[in-house]
């Protein structure tokens, strides 16, 4: 097998690798120190041609192919066999509940919810995603399914939820939601997180985000950060309704979760993390 990478990329993040800038920078600077070549590839190009590939954020074509994609905050990213966060090597890791790192939750929670009052509202916030009145492969129910057994696991608090603002959504979809008792269509996603008693959805990273503010979280459906949330696809629909109020370390998980699983895009051992992560998928550096 060649020893050359091909990268795809588009142009603004081709410039940041060639200038050794974050994670695409480092990604070069380590394959280049091996002895590797490195060509360019646009971004949605076809995978293909001799040597080891790297895609961004899209599906991975063949076995010498990986998929580089952001893990929800600034800075920090993963580099995997698949593009699908529920099949990340993370969603199967066991988290081992080590605490004391409480900094590291504080830091984000002043920069994501600055200027907003954390509370408990009495009600559910819950963001919708895609395909509303379809259940996928990697979901327990289809999202209307979702609001219907949420409403029946918690018979007194209301949901306030919102639409993905980049989904479409057809009108046999959007008259679904149409008179659903103690439901309301709500714009603005942060503000309802901040002051939810907690969060029910199918994976959206706003529950994840909501771990910052110390709201638990039911999950519908498979993702990588499920180990402290009640999920229904581990728990069953009352067993997630019921393990959603117990007490969860979020500060401690959210540290491991980034700072010991993610390789961060910037410090001293940027390029040590991006090392290691491609040697334990096999790359010969």
């Amino acid at each position: 097998m060649k020893r050359v990478l091909t990268f795809y990329l588009d142009v603004g993040k081709r410039a940041e690798a060639e200038a050794s800038i974050g994670i695409f920078g480092a990604v070069v600077s380590v394959v280049r120190a091996a002895g590797w070549q490195v060509r360019y590839a646009e971004a949605q190009t076809e995978v293909g041609g001799d040597g080891y590939h790297l895609v961004y954020n899209r599906a991975v074509e063949g076995p010498c192919c990986l998929s580089l994609r952001r893990c929800y905050l600034d800075q920090y990213y993963r580099i995997e066999a698949t593009n699908d966060r529920w099949d990340w090597q993370v969603a199967g890791s066991r988290f081992p509940g080590k605490p004391g790192q409480a900094w590291f939750q504080r830091y984000w929670r002043e920069r994501l919810f600055r200027g907003l009052s954390i509370a408990n509202g009495g009600y559910i916030f819950m963001p919708l995603q895609g395909k509303l009145l379809q259940r996928r492969h990697f979901q327990t129910a289809s999202p209307i399914e979702m609001i219907q057994a949420t409403l029946a696991a918690d018979p007194v608090r209301q949901i306030v939820a919102t639409l993905h603002p980049r989904e479409v959504y057809t009108t046999p979809e959007l008259e679904a939601l149409r008179g659903i008792a103690r439901f309301q269509l709500v714009k603005g996603s942060l503000p309802w997180l901040a002051g939810c008693d907690y969060v029910v959805t199918e994976n959206s990273s706003m529950a994840l985000t909501g771990l910052f503010a110390d709201k638990p979280a039911v999950l519908f459906a498979r993702i990588d950060f499920h180990h402290i949330a009640a999920s229904v696809h581990r728990l069953g629909v009352a067993g997630a309704f019921e393990a959603v109020h117990q007490t969860q370390s979020h500060a401690d998980y959210l540290h491991w979760f980034f700072k010991q699983q993610a390789l961060c895009a910037v410090g001293k051992d940027r390029d040590a993390l991006v090392l290691t992560r491609l040697r334990q998928h096999g790359w010969p550096l």
